[in-house]
């Protein structure tokens, strides 16, 4: 993975008043919950896991139907009963949850970091910053490194990807939102620790989805420059991109896509606006 603002590392080689309607089928109550984009997104994002010790109420999670002049907000409530840790004693519950809801490895390591909250909060934020989260998601950091073939990025080295993304495309967006919902106050916490004191880590979120956001789609044929232990795009605006931004670029145009969607549906479950 690559690190703030150092060069890319490389191997080279060659809806009128009528009655409501009726509410959306409840998600799945046992699906763990990622984000981040993270990513960055995928990291973003990978905060979103925390379930509570009782499980999702469906009923909760439905819409309301339009209201005379506005539509509810489709953002799920606070569940009762959810008996939340400290911040500093929530690395047990958050990992006792996740080998409960999931199977996954790079969950499971990602959930074994320590002080996680803070690691997943810190990820978000250096994202909507520009930044690379390598030292705060070395967890997820993929095997192998970037290799080209002749002056393009080989499209071999997107597979890196293929679990971090699966993994985070796997969670429903609606389940996300309620567990986000629910454990909120322990990531508005650690979000007030890093120095922002309305503490309120959606902020972070919507800034970390629209830096993401706003990376450009490179050429098909878009040139790559070796240089000596890195490479780089010959394009200077694509150059010029911050540093997560041209991580980004790295795990392919179909991870891309599948990560966007994924971020895009959570914010809308979330009633953030990030367009």
């Amino acid at each position: 993975m690559a690190h703030d603002d150092l060069p890319l590392h490389i191997t080279p080689r060659g809806g009128p008043s009528l009655p409501p309607p009726p509410p959306d089928p409840p998600p799945s109550p046992t699906r763990w919950v990622i984000v981040g984009a993270g990513v960055v997104i995928v990291g973003a994002l990978l905060t979103l896991w925390w379930m509570g010790r009782a499980q999702i109420d469906t009923t909760s999670l439905a819409p309301t139907g339009p209201t005379e002049g506005q539509i509810a907000s489709r953002r799920p409530k606070e569940q009762p009963g959810q008996n939340l840790p400290p911040l500093g004693e929530s690395d047990p519950l958050i990992r006792e949850l996740a080998a409960m809801l999931s199977r996954h490895p790079l969950l499971a390591r990602l959930a074994a970091t320590p002080s996680v909250v803070r690691a997943i909060v810190l990820a978000v934020v250096q994202i909507g910053d520009g930044k690379t989260p390598a030292k705060a998601l070395t967890a997820l950091e993929p095997p192998g490194q970037l290799t080209l073939a002749g002056n393009r990025i080989d499209p071999a080295t997107h597979a890196r990807w293929n679990g971090a993304v699966t993994a985070l495309v796997s969670v429903n967006p609606a389940d996300a939102a309620q567990v986000y919902v629910n454990v909120k106050r322990i990531f508005d916490e650690a979000y007030t620790e890093l120095g922002y004191p309305n503490g309120d880590f959606d902020q972070a979120i919507v800034r970390a989805i629209r830096t993401l956001d706003a990376t450009p789609e490179p050429a098909p044929d878009a040139v790559v420059l070796q240089r000596p232990n890195y490479a780089e795009y010959d394009d200077p605006a694509l150059r010029g991109l911050l540093p997560v931004q041209k991580q980004l670029l790295l795990i392919g145009p179909d991870h891309r896509r599948a990560v966007t969607r994924w971020l895009h549906e959570l914010a809308r479950n979330l009633d953030l606006k990030v367009d």
